[in-house]
């Protein structure tokens, strides 16, 4: 895949369709470039966050992985600017990894509720390892069980770079919920009747 390096205003970058970003490394200079949209985008739906690629910058070639990426507010599809980060063989990934949850349907249909509060994690592995997503089977999970990061099995030569007792995924009775619900929903319109009353 090949870059530019940005010379322009980041107005006439985005003008032509291009999105302004930075490689950097250990070994380099950190060095204010551009790229397609699209392709930028077809590199990010392909690799995510946590694969390492091949750019071309110059006579020069550079394997990286997608640091950052920053993405209008307003329109999600619409990236503003990107970071690159060279690696090298051997070197270490910090990345935020998405979880691949299994087995929701199993635990649902016995009734329960499903609550997944963290949807990804930070961890640590070597660059040019093909990590896409960590796979966490939960079809075993029974009424009132959490499951914290620290209970994920991780991938060979994959390190956790995060809380251990942040809690992934809740099971919770759906009845509980429902009934929680209605309870605020009944304390708010009496709060509502009662202040009415006052003025």
């Amino acid at each position: 895949m090949k870059i530019e390096k940005r010379t322009e205003h980041l107005r006439s970058v985005r003008e032509l369709n291009k999105v302004p970003g930075v490689l950097y490394g250990k070994t380099i200079q950190s060095v204010s470039v551009q790229m397609d949209e699209k392709e930028l985008q077809d590199l990010l739906n392909k690799y995510g966050r946590t694969q390492t690629f091949t750019v071309k910058l110059e006579k020069e070639s550079y394997q990286v992985y997608i640091k950052d990426i920053q993405k209008d507010i307003i329109n999600k599809n619409h990236i503003l600017s990107f970071d690159f980060q060279k690696v090298e063989s051997g070197d270490m990934i910090s990345a935020k990894v998405p979880l691949h949850i299994s087995g929701r349907t199993i635990v649902q249909d016995k009734g329960f509720l499903v609550q997944v509060v963290y949807d990804a994690i930070e961890v640590e592995y070597q660059a040019g390892k093909k990590i896409s997503h960590i796979d966490v089977d939960i079809s075993q999970m029974a009424l009132h069980e959490v499951l914290h990061v620290g209970d994920i099995v991780l991938p060979a030569g994959v390190k956790l770079n995060d809380d251990e007792n942040k809690v992934v995924v809740h099971v919770a009775e759906r009845k509980q919920i429902i009934e929680t619900v209605e309870e605020e929903v009944i304390s708010t319109e009496v709060k509502e009747e009662t202040d009415s009353k006052e003025e």
